[in-house]
Parts: structure tokens; sequence; C-alpha cells
């Protein structure tokens, strides 16, 4: 599998993750018609994404044993 199929795999699942936990952390402190409600989440998505992505592409591209391609 190549270095780049291995970046969009963990580009799809950290989104996933991002959309999960943004949505459910949001409703813990505010209800869905609150004016910051979509500002919150938003800002949660973009944490979470800059968070875990990193670790799960050096995961799967350990797991997938990929080598980065040297030009």
């Amino acid at each position: 599998m190549s270095y780049n199929m291995v970046s969009v795999i963990a580009i799809a699942i950290t989104a996933v993750i991002a959309l999960l936990a943004s949505h459910y952390f949001t409703l813990m402190f505010f209800e869905e018609e609150h004016s910051l409600f979509k500002i919150v989440q938003l800002i949660i998505a973009i944490v979470t994404m800059t968070t875990f992505y990193a670790p799960i592409k050096y995961y799967l591209i350990k797991k997938m044993g990929v080598e980065e391609e040297k030009e």
C-alpha cells in the first residue's frame, strides 16, 4: 500500500473521530439551538484533527510496513 493511500485512510479515520468528538463534547456544554454551538463544534473538530492525525498516520505506517518514497 502506498504512502498516499495511508495518508488518506488516516485523514478519514481522524475526520470520523473529530466529527463524533466535536458533536458529543459540544452537546455536553451547549444545546443545539445555542448561538455558539457550531463555532465551538468547529474549534473542537480542528483541535481533534490536528491532535490525532499524526499518531494515527504513524501507527498505520508502522502497522502496514509502508516506507516513504525518497526522491
